[in-house]
């Protein structure tokens, strides 16, 4: 029907022989012989397995729900969708009319809900509007979707792409857990030496100072082959290698010198003491250094603390790091990008000293030519030939022409190099020409970020306590401390859940569980960082 005042077509209820059906543009969305039909039909033949989310589109009218709820594992969840405006009124009017009060694991989706359910799908702790918890990232390893009428054909597309972002996060949530499992604990030991290096130095500049200071033309350096073309555009204009602000990623440094260019900044992520060949011979150069607190603490033997600056990878939503932050004596945070080429290109636009500072980029190519996957000098291009012989070739021919390598015109890519390239887009785009990229979370005063001072003991007091904390767990988990079972478990899982780093690179590490084998392996690693904070 239409609103006499509006002339906004509006959803209505039509009486069939077998029920209600909704009349909605002209059209019947459910069957107007025997509404409940297809739907009941298609779920009675559903084979639902473990640890999925159910997409619910378009369930305007209660029919099938309980039957569904039925079928459902427990650890599994229905989210009942509709993003048509109207349709959404007339789903919520219809839901208060009826009882799930019964209904297990069941929640509707609001029409911003909707659109943010993938980002939804990958943070902690997340409540919806309808008062339903999402469970915790790990969860879940598959989306199901399921049409529960024809009110899903309005937004076909947006449901499709909805579906994309979802599945997406959770390919990527698994993706990242096999990543931490193979190096989380290098990244969280990593992150307390450097830590104890800032609070016992005393003397790294904080990256802060360097926030919105920058006036010249800044210049982002990747590996990538293009890194050549900015050299030489470097060399043809008249200021030379001084009249720009150079910043390159770790890989990018010995192909800058070697033709030599100087960057004022080096960004470095990585975590293995293998990125350290890249600073061969740079230790009397006059570079800064940007590490993040997760890369590799051993580059601190390079170089003095007056040239390190800080900065924090969230390279996992962690409770032990939200700790350090909301204590204000973590350096500025910025989310994971994967590739430090795109971090450095992130904090270069938040070193300009405004929108009219240009940031150029080259090496940031994100594909390769067949043979070639790095710039000439790169350290991966030296190894090719320092480990070529008379019947070894030294091109790289194994990174062009196997899975899941693609052709893109001339150059080859990969799934991961293409999502850097989208994600290196979508920061293009979100800043634009004229406007400045928000930077990391930091307390501002008019602009400029304030250092806070006594830095340095703060630090070390709180180091301190995360030390204590750590020997209350040994004691409990040796028996040094005696209580009763009940309290036991109670306060080993407060102190563990607290403290991810202990467990989060063990392959079940996705969340703590109070069980003997668990807790035996946890008791080793505190031993061990126990060493790392002595």
């Amino acid at each position: 029907m239409a609103d006499s005042n509006s002339n906004i077509i509006k959803p209505c209820l039509v009486q069939t022989a077998q029920g209600f059906t909704v009349s909605y543009r002209e059209k019947f969305l459910y069957s107007k012989y025997n509404p409940s039909k297809a739907i009941l039909n298609i779920i009675e033949n559903l084979n639902i397995q473990p640890q999925t989310i159910v997409l619910c589109i378009s369930p305007l009218l209660p029919y099938g729900i309980k039957k569904l709820s039925q079928k459902l594992p427990d650890d599994c969840i229905m989210l009942a969708c509709e993003y048509e405006s109207q349709l959404y009124k007339f789903m919520l009017e219809n839901v208060k009319a009826q009882d799930f009060s019964n209904v297990k694991n069941f929640s509707y989706l609001t029409r911003n809900e909707l659109l943010e359910l993938g980002p939804l799908l990958s943070k902690k702790k997340v409540t919806l509007q309808s008062g339903f918890t999402l469970p915790q990232p790990g969860s879940f390893r598959r989306i199901m979707r399921l049409d529960f009428s024809a009110g899903s054909q309005f937004n076909a597309d947006l449901y499709d792409k909805v579906i994309e972002n979802a599945t997406n996060a959770l390919m990527t949530f698994w993706a990242n857990r096999v990543t931490l499992v193979k190096f989380g604990r290098k990244y969280c030991s990593n992150f307390f030496k450097n830590l104890i290096y800032c609070a016992d130095t005393g003397t790294t500049v904080p990256i802060q100072k360097y926030f919105a200071s920058v006036e010249k033309p800044i210049i982002v350096f990747g590996a990538g082959e293009s890194l050549q073309e900015g050299v030489d555009f470097i060399k043809k204009s008249k200021g030379k290698a001084g009249g720009f602000f150079i910043i390159c990623a770790d890989t990018a440094l010995q192909p800058l010198i070697a033709q030599g260019i100087i960057p004022d900044g080096v960004f470095i992520e990585e975590a293995q003491n293998v990125i350290c060949k890249c600073f061969i011979g740079t230790q009397n150069q006059n570079i800064h250094i940007f590490a993040g607190l997760s890369s590799v603490h051993s580059l601190t033997r390079y170089f003095k603390p007056e040239q390190i600056s800080y900065f924090t990878t969230e390279f996992t939503q962690a409770s032990f790091i939200d700790r350090f932050e909301k204590e204000g004596i973590l350096p500025p945070k910025n989310h994971p990008f994967g590739s430090v080429g795109i971090t450095a290109y992130y904090y270069a636009n938040v070193f300009r000293k405004n929108a009219s500072v240009p940031v150029y980029t080259y090496g940031l190519d994100f594909a390769y030519s067949a043979g070639r996957t790095h710039t000439k000098g790169a350290m991966a291009d030296n190894a090719r030939f320092m480990n070529s012989s008379r019947i070894k070739n030294d091109a790289n021919f194994g990174a062009a022409f196997c899975e899941p390598a693609v052709k893109n015109g001339n150059m080859f890519t990969t799934p991961i190099l293409q999502r850097y390239a989208d994600l290196m887009m979508a920061l293009r785009q979100a800043q634009g020409p004229q406007t400045q990229i928000q930077g990391p979370q930091t307390q501002k005063h008019d602009g400029v970020p304030e250092l806070v001072e006594g830095q340095s003991q703060k630090l070390k007091n709180y180091l301190q306590k995360e030390k204590e904390s750590l020997e209350e767990l040994k004691a409990l988990l040796t028996g040094e401390k005696q209580v009763p079972p009940e309290e036991l478990e109670r306060e080993i899982t407060a102190l563990v859940t607290e403290r991810e780093y202990l467990y989060l690179h063990f392959p079940d590490g996705h969340k703590f569980v109070y069980t003997q084998s668990f807790l035996n392996r946890i008791r080793i690693e505190v031993d061990y960082y126990l060493k790392v904070l002595s």
